[in-house]
């Protein structure tokens, strides 16, 4: 008979497993996004495999609790669908037309705590204090490092794209804010934001033309596969068992790796430059990150 222990503890490393994986595939996600927008994909098309698929493959959760989930407010379900639904993608691309995979991190995971707690202090009136302040700090010497470099060079092509990210960040904070005050899963929250996305990527696609029909049967299966099935399924399992597994708080510590593995990634697949400011960013948005999440765990 296997003992509680033994089961707790197999859970807590299948928990672990489920975060790692998840980082891994959120942090090969953005490279392999920087690699396609700038080689044969538009943005929309990225959108429309990362939404497209797992609306498929996770239908048989949307046709058991219906189009519209029974107790949850419309509002709600569509504000995560704008923030991180066919629109994120859309947005992330975009900016990763101008804007090297090893910036990423810092423009987008690492601006997200700043967003959240913004909303914090100035909506719902909360109170912050000690780790996070010094991990917001973190983050806001990670953006400085991200933008002087670009604006005393007059650096045009990549200040174009950092605002598509930007807004992408502020997207996926609204997500994270307005998916608090459902009773959603995980898996059933991207169930129904890739679902609710459909209508936005076809008139996206419509708007913007595609270029998915001229690629060839293996590239198509294979960008499915990555853009579907790994990002758009696979991270989100892994990461909402690693959530019921660990916890919160442990569970989203991890998302601090996300800024050096994309960095690093950049750099030995993409053959990216990273500068000592472009170091210096990941670093402190990894650390702004950890901070706030270590911060939220306490209480602080």
């Amino acid at each position: 008979m296997t003992s509680t222990t033994d089961t707790k503890t197999f859970s807590i490393f299948w928990g672990y497993a489920g975060v790692i994986f998840a980082v891994l595939i959120w942090s090969g996600w953005i490279i392999a996004t920087r690699d396609s927008v700038t080689r044969n994909l538009l943005p929309i098309d990225i959108a429309i495999l990362r939404y497209g698929v797992p609306a498929l493959f996770l239908a048989p959760i949307w046709l058991k609790k219906g189009i519209f989930p029974k107790g949850e407010r419309p509002v709600l379900l569509a504000i995560m669908t704008l923030g991180w639904g066919g629109p994120f993608v859309y947005f992330i691309s975009n900016g990763l037309l101008h804007v090297p995979a090893y910036l990423f991190g810092p423009l987008v995971p690492g601006l997200l705590p700043m967003v959240v707690t913004a909303f914090g202090i100035f909506v719902i009136r909360e109170k912050i204090n000690g780790l996070r302040w010094l991990g917001l700090a973190f983050i806001a010497a990670a953006m400085i490092f991200v933008l002087t470099p670009a604006v005393m060079a007059s650096d045009i092509d990549f200040l174009l794209g950092v605002p598509w990210l930007v807004i992408a960040s502020c997207g996926w904070a609204a997500f994270t804010i307005a998916y608090r005050y459902t009773n959603l899963t995980g898996v059933e929250a991207a169930a129904y934001v890739c679902l609710y996305s459909l209508p936005l990527l076809a008139l996206g696609a419509y708007i913007d033309g595609s270029q998915i029909y001229t690629l060839p049967v293996e590239e198509l299966l294979w960008q499915g596969f990555v853009q579907g099935i790994l990002s758009g399924i696979g991270s989100v399992i892994g990461y909402a068992y690693a959530v019921r597994s660990l916890g919160l708080p442990r569970a989203s510590a991890f998302t601090s790796l996300v800024p050096p593995l994309a960095a690093v990634g950049g750099w030995l697949i993409l053959g990216e430059t990273v500068s000592l400011a472009g170091w210096a960013s990941v670093i402190c948005a990894c650390l702004g990150v950890y901070l706030v999440n270590l911060a939220v765990t306490r209480g602080s």
